[in-house]
Order: structure tokens, then C-alpha cells, then sequence
């Protein structure tokens, strides 16, 4: 066996193990690899195997020194990763095996012992669905109720103001201003209803599901569902790994939330206009023009408006991936995350 070959076996088994004789080829590295955008993912990675390590120390799974031996190490990697002082590499593949990796040449064999009873399988669906619960769901969330919250200011300054309402874009009743402003808060409470009930549905601790059927060792998964804050285990190990259902309610949920914005974009920018002239956008929020100095164009509005096209072209694309998977995992799931990170 040439030097070459014996390294390209090292590279595969170190990931793999197994019946593989050689490394993928340059090619099938780029493609496989998903840390380029998965490293995002890097605290509920970590926040995840610490869970899992403590659990397997209580369960006498793992000796409590190499449990913190562990511990200790991924709180370093922690603060490496923050510190911009950690080096990702696209030949680990995702950021399971980077921290993994990482993790051996800090601690050395012990690293080893936290993926006992543990896959990527079920630890990539823990990652996700905490990154959805904790961060995508979070912030649309708080966003949401700011927006609600200024609408409604507006609309108490404006409880006399009176303009026209509308049908078919032609003038029909008197109404107020405000009244017309908390039509959105109504649409925006509806969409964080969605919000709420998305994050009850991915609130499931997928971890001890393994590759896909479970493992054999004697694990508690009511304690890292409660370490994690999830309100219980998943109740079928085939679902839990395969499962991208919250990925997608999270994206059914923006884009709903994405039209309601188009449908105010799109009012502002008639009322700003000559034509109407209900309200003047602020210098801060409009572009002018080359060659008309008189423009004010309400460019804010407009690239709201137009937003809505990439939301739901990542939903529709994460549906597409999805619709025909067997179970359990595949690879195609790897798709599943950047329509996510983008919408």
C-alpha cells in the first residue's frame, strides 16, 4: 500500500470506519461536506453533547472523569470557536466531527466516548431543532412583537385621522388610520399564533434515537429532554431522525409572515406616492436618483415587498427535498438547513 493510499484510508475510517478502503475523491468532499454553512449550528452542538455526556455519566455509561474531562473540552472549544481562534475543516465534513475532532486532540481517547449510544442522525435533528426553537423562532417572535407594538402606537396617535378605505383599490368607506393599522396587528398576532404552535411540535428531544433505531445501552432521555428544555423524548426513533416538519412549519410560519410585510410594503409604497400622498418616507429609508434630483423612492418598502419571493422559494425548496424520502435518514436532509438559515 502506497503512503498515499494508506492516508486516504486513515481519512475515511477516521469518519466512517467500516468497509472503506480510501477517501472520498476532491469532488465528493466539496459536495458532502456541509460545514460551510452547519457551523452555525456550533453552541446547540455543543449545548447537545453536554447534555449527552452528563446523562451518560449518571447512567454509568462513561466514567465520571472522562465526563469531565469532555465537559471541559467542549467549554474550550466553545470559547475558541466565539474567539474567531477555531479552524473548521471541509474535510470533517460538518460541524459533529469538527468539534469531535477537535475534541480528541484536546483530550485525547476520552473524546471517543461521547458518541456512545449517540449518531449524527439523531444529533444533527437535536442541533436543528434547537437552533429553530431557541434562534429562528426566538427572533421572529421578538420581531413580531416590536412590529405589533409600533403599529399599535401608531394607530393610537392616528385613532382620528381619516382617510379612505378601500376595495379594489378604489375609494369606498371612511375609516381611520389607526383602524387600518391594526388590521396588521391583527395579522401579525395570527402569525405569532403560528410561531407558538410550531415551537410546541419541534419542543421533542430526538436524541437516543440514534441511527435510526434506537441504541441498547440504558440510557435516560427524560433527563436530556429536560437539559435541553424540551417538553419530552420523541416518541418514534424512524420519525425523530427524519423528521423535518418543524424546519418546515418554521418556514411555512416567515413565509406567511413574509406576505403580511409585502401587503404593508406594498401600501407604503402607494402612499407615499405623488398620487396619494398619505404619508412622507423618511430620508433614512428611501434612495434617490442618478439623474431626477426631485426622487425620493421608497426603497425599504420595496425590498420588503420583493423578500417574499426568497422565503417561500426556501420553503417550497426544502418541501421539494423532502416530498419523496423513504425512511429513514438520507442524505438529501443535508439540504435542509440552509432554506432555513436564509429565510
Amino acid at each position: 500500500m502506497t503512503d498515499q493510499n494508506a492516508t486516504d484510508q486513515k481519512n475515511a475510517n477516521s469518519l466512517w470506519g467500516g468497509r472503506f478502503e480510501a477517501g472520498p475523491s476532491a469532488i465528493m468532499e466539496e459536495i458532502n461536506a456541509s460545514i460551510g454553512f452547519d457551523k452555525r449550528l456550533y453552541a446547540q452542538d455543543i449545548q447537545g453533547s453536554k447534555a449527552h455526556c452528563a446523562m451518560l455519566v449518571k447512567q454509568n455509561i462513561i466514567p465520571a472523569e472522562d465526563g469531565e474531562k469532555i465537559t471541559n473540552g467542549l467549554d474550550q472549544i466553545l470559547q475558541e470557536i466565539e474567539s474567531g481562534n477555531f479552524k473548521f475543516s471541509a474535510a470533517l465534513e460538518d460541524i459533529h466531527m469538527n468539534v469531535e475532532s477537535r475534541l480528541r486532540e484536546l483530550i485525547g481517547p476520552a473524546a471517543g466516548r461521547l458518541h456512545t449510544a449517540r449518531s449524527r442522525n439523531d444529533q444533527v435533528a437535536t442541533d436543528f431543532k434547537l437552533w429553530v426553537r431557541d434562534v429562528a423562532l426566538a427572533d421572529l417572535e421578538v420581531g413580531l412583537k416590536g412590529l405589533q407594538e409600533a403599529l399599535i402606537t401608531q394607530a393610537g396617535t392616528h385613532s382620528e385621522t381619516i382617510m379612505p378605505g378601500f376595495t379594489h383599490l378604489q375609494a369606498a368607506q371612511p375609516v381611520t388610520f389607526g383602524h387600518h393599522l391594526l388590521a396588521y396587528v391583527e395579522m401579525f398576532g395570527r402569525d405569532r399564533g403560528r410561531v407558538a404552535d410550531c415551537r410546541v411540535r419541534v419542543n421533542e428531544n430526538p436524541l437516543g434515537s440514534a441511527a435510526l433505531a434506537g441504541t441498547p445501552y440504558q440510557i435516560d432521555r427524560h433527563m436530556t429532554a429536560s437539559t435541553l428544555g424540551f417538553d419530552r423524548p420523541t416518541a418514534n426513533s424512524l420519525d425523530a431522525v427524519s423528521d423535518r416538519d418543524f424546519a418546515l412549519e418554521y418556514l411555512n410560519a416567515a413565509s406567511i409572515t413574509a406576505m403580511h410585510l409585502s401587503r404593508l410594503a406594498e401600501e407604503m409604497v402607494i402612499w407615499c406616492s405623488a398620487q396619494f400622498k398619505f404619508i412622507g418616507m423618511s430620508d433614512k429609508f428611501s434612495t434617490g436618483s442618478s439623474i431626477m434630483p426631485q426622487k425620493r423612492n421608497p426603497d425599504a418598502a420595496e425590498l420588503i415587498r420583493s423578500k417574499i419571493g426568497r422565503i417561500v422559494g426556501c420553503y417550497n425548496s426544502l418541501m421539494l427535498s423532502m416530498k419523496g424520502l423513504p425512511l429513514a435518514y438520507s442524505k438529501d436532509m443535508q439540504e435542509d438547513k440552509e432554506p432555513v438559515f436564509e429565510a
